[in-house]
């Protein structure tokens, strides 16, 4: 049964933190799995239980997940095995198998910091928190491809918030840093396993607001994530993305239109419709420079010219990051953003026609 330990957090002295279970899916995830287990090994504190679950992994994952457990007999450590495929299965045994208050969830191709669950729990003192999100940051990179997800995946904000519901734009975290009171979590029967789809974290989110909850963001708690090393691996899940969000739209979204345009934002209530449209994406401008250009040719300069402009962008965003890049460096950083978006608007309008919800 779910219990609360007097632990005092070393943070705060007249505070004391919940047990935590931690939950990992894990699927084929040998490239990436031992710096996940080596950075469990390192929380302080350390989890009351950690839940490993594999996915039906074809590759060395689970020995690995096995050499882990014979190796640190000091912890709780138990071993899944989940037949039915996807996050949501895995994840949803996990808690079943879970035994404290708070079930905490980072995925195998994420390493959280030695205190990620010290700040992770200390929101949990105020019973209107529901669940606590922390900030996912980027691995080092390799490749142009892990640079450009590093500078374009995951822009969580800085500061510390709260969150009462989801919309199109805020209230919504990704399992890879996650904590949720196992109370809530058997109330909502776990994660949603009919979304086969990328967005059940999201979804549950939205479905913790329902209840009333609240969401504490503490960027203090972060986990180090691991892009995609292949081009199509990134845009699959980026396909994926967008074809979540006209469910997300149509589940928990009332009536108005979402409007993304360059530099603003816009939200009208009043709209009869659920819509939201991205306008600002960089593969919406180039559709828009060549449909002007199939009317007025010589407007196709503009295609060169905001290459250019993308280019120079990346560029500047890879230097505030720290990072130098030549022009052909730049160059594939603007292309590689194109594609993204592009595989994300293609993923929410096959979204739009097959689950309902208008997202273009």
């Amino acid at each position: 049964t779910p219990r609360f330990l007097v632990r005092e957090s070393p943070l705060n002295k007249e505070a004391m933190i919940p047990s935590v279970s931690l939950v990992v899916p894990v699927l084929n995830a040998s490239r990436t799995l031992s710096f996940c287990l080596e950075a469990l090994a390192r929380l302080d504190p350390a989890p009351d239980q950690i839940i490993l679950v594999d996915n039906g992994s074809s590759d060395d994952s689970l020995a690995i997940l096995h050499n882990f457990a014979e190796n640190h007999p000091d912890r709780a450590i138990k071993i899944l095995r989940e037949a039915r495929r996807g996050a949501a299965a895995a994840r949803n045994a996990g808690t079943r198998a879970a035994q404290a208050e708070i079930v905490a969830f980072t995925d195998a191709d994420c390493a959280p910091e030695a205190a990620w669950l010290q700040h992770l729990s200390i929101p949990f003192q105020d019973p209107v928190i529901g669940a606590v999100a922390g900030r996912v940051t980027a691995a080092p990179a390799f490749s142009t491809l892990e640079l450009f997800s590093v500078l374009y995946t995951l822009p969580l904000p800085n500061r510390p918030a709260r969150y009462r519901r989801w919309t199109p734009w805020e209230g919504g975290f990704p399992t890879a840093n996650l904590g949720v009171r196992h109370s809530l979590l058997e109330r909502l029967t776990g994660f949603d396993e009919g979304m086969k789809i990328s967005g059940e974290d999201y979804n549950l989110c939205a479905r913790l607001y329902a209840l009333g909850s609240e969401i504490a963001y503490v960027p203090e708690s972060r986990v180090a994530h691991h892009h995609r090393t292949t081009l199509s691996g990134m845009l699959r899940q980026t396909f994926g993305f967008g074809r979540a969000h006209p469910i997300l739209l149509r589940r928990h979204a009332g009536n108005g239109l979402w409007l993304d345009l360059p530099r603003r934002s816009v939200h009208w209530d009043g709209f009869p419709l659920r819509v939201w449209v991205d306008l600002s994406s960089a593969d919406k401008k180039v559709l828009g420079i060549l449909m002007a250009g199939a009317v007025y040719a010589p407007l196709l300069w503009l295609l060169p010219l905001y290459a250019v402009w993308l280019a120079r962008s990346a560029a500047r965003r890879a230097q505030q990051a720290g990072v130098a890049t030549s022009p052909v460096a730049a160059l594939e950083l603007a292309g590689l953003l194109v594609m993204k978006s592009a595989a994300m608007t293609v993923g929410r309008w096959w979204g739009s026609v097959r689950y309902g919800g208008i997202c273009l």
